[in-house]
């Protein structure tokens, strides 16, 4: 094994000698799998204590419960007494948070997944759908921020770091169900309001709108899955890990004076 991986749970993760993240508290929503798994296992691998949070709790269980230095809660980030009693544990049990990224997320309501494919024709999104979408996506988004921003500021002058996750559709032209895209743009839009407002404390926030990875969330046809992918300048889906080196780049002190930002990890889609 290369002497710059580094072995969390049963995962290897390749850390290229980088030790960023010592000492540092973080909390990871969505950590169950996907980006947000990754984003943990890296934060962990360079030295973090991360909090991992995910609605579900026997999956977060199975990931995490053995592995050091990771903390699992079962979390709902649309429930704000949910993420409120996540942060005062937190709290109690670290007295500050350095870093926060708010990877929880659905694509559609998985009654229209299960029955129609997630069909995107909005004559067809019903108001529960919808409803659902933007109270995990953008409201679980904005809950989790504001439950963070307290913690991070008990760090004092050295400040810390959130990163959001929106997605090229919020971006591009992609035939995706309404209520997906606006919840994305909506987190966007919420990121650069906060990063004015909280700069001069030191505390930066900055999103991430990834293109095709290889998560659950992406379509399971796979002939859509290549016509969306063949938008891209560099045609391919990456896995979660290289998503997530991007998002831990922008929790480190590398990342200092970059704020209010969205980052298109999309190969090229959006320029």
């Amino acid at each position: 094994m290369s002497d710059t991986l580094v072995t969390v749970g049963d995962v290897a993760v390749e850390t290229y000698g980088a030790r960023r993240f010592v000492d540092r508290i973080g909390v990871v929503t969505g950590a169950a799998g996907g980006i947000g798994r990754a984003v943990a296992e890296r934060l962990i691998a360079e030295g973090a204590t991360v909090y991992v949070l995910d609605r579900s709790g026997e999956q977060l269980a199975s990931v995490w419960e053995a592995v050091e230095r990771a903390i699992p809660i079962p979390v709902d980030v649309g429930d704000s007494a949910q993420v409120n009693a996540a942060f005062e544990r937190v709290r109690m049990e670290q007295g500050r948070v350095d870093t926060v990224v708010t990877a929880a997320g659905i694509a559609d309501a998985p009654w229209r997944i299960g029955t129609d494919g997630g069909n995107p024709d909005p004559a067809t999104i019903d108001d529960e759908a919808w409803d659902l979408v933007i109270r995990v996506n953008l409201t679980g988004t904005f809950y989790c921020v504001r439950a963070a921003l307290p913690l991070i500021r008990l760090a004092g002058e050295r400040g810390g770091a959130i990163v959001t996750i929106s997605s090229v559709g919020a971006l591009a032209p992609y035939p995706l169900a309404a209520a997906y895209p606006a919840s994305k743009a909506g987190v966007l839009g919420m990121t650069r309001a906060i990063a004015a407002l909280v700069g001069k404390e030191n505390i930066r926030i900055n999103a991430v709108a990834p293109a095709a990875t290889r998560t659950d969330m992406l379509p399971q046809d796979e002939e859509l899955l290549a016509s969306m992918v063949q938008l891209q300048p560099i045609a391919r889906v990456v896995p979660p890990s290289e998503m997530a080196a991007t998002i831990v780049y922008l929790c480190s002190d590398e990342a200092q004076f970059i704020t209010g930002q969205t980052i298109n990890s999309n190969g090229g889609m959006v320029m």
